[in-house]
């Protein structure tokens, strides 16, 4: 069965759902691993872009996404930031087998922009609200997400 990712009507107006609708659809179509995780996402991501004061719901349901304009329901997660701050979540490298973000001194290059997003997470620049309830989606979503193999 393929990943199936609508726009909800009202969505296609909206640069982050037409922005992280598009990347999804790409990273799904060149990797079957990140299909594989796709498909154990179930839960709603709510972003905020605070500087531009638009915001989007992604409604995950095991192999189907849902991207709707505005805030729907109650999100499982929220990710709150500026717009710049939002587009750099695809940064984070993972580890091919561990599945972890690449941390530590083997990998310096790669734990930048993980690094970074700690900065942006202990400078209050970047909100993650649920961080602590559900740490498995925002991981597999940021695996999903990410634009190294």
């Amino acid at each position: 069965m393929q990943p199936i990712i609508d726009l909800a009507p009202g969505a296609e107006e909206n640069p982050l759902a037409a922005h992280f609708g598009r990347l999804i659809r790409e990273h799904l179509a060149r990797d079957a691993r990140r299909v594989s995780d796709f498909r154990t996402l179930r839960g709603s991501v709510l972003v905020v872009a605070q500087d531009s004061g638009t915001s989007m719901t992604m409604r995950f349901d095991h192999g189907r996404l849902t991207i709707h304009d505005g805030a729907i329901g109650i999100p499982s997660v929220t990710f709150c930031g500026d717009e710049d701050v939002l587009f750099r979540l695809p940064e984070v490298a993972f580890h091919r087998w561990l599945r972890f973000p690449m941390l530590g001194l083997l990998h310096r290059r790669q734990s930048g922009p993980l690094r970074e997003l700690t900065r942006l997470v202990a400078r209050g620049d970047l909100k993650i609200y649920g961080l602590v309830a559900h740490p498995r989606l925002i991981l597999t979503l940021l695996r999903v997400l990410s634009r190294h193999p």
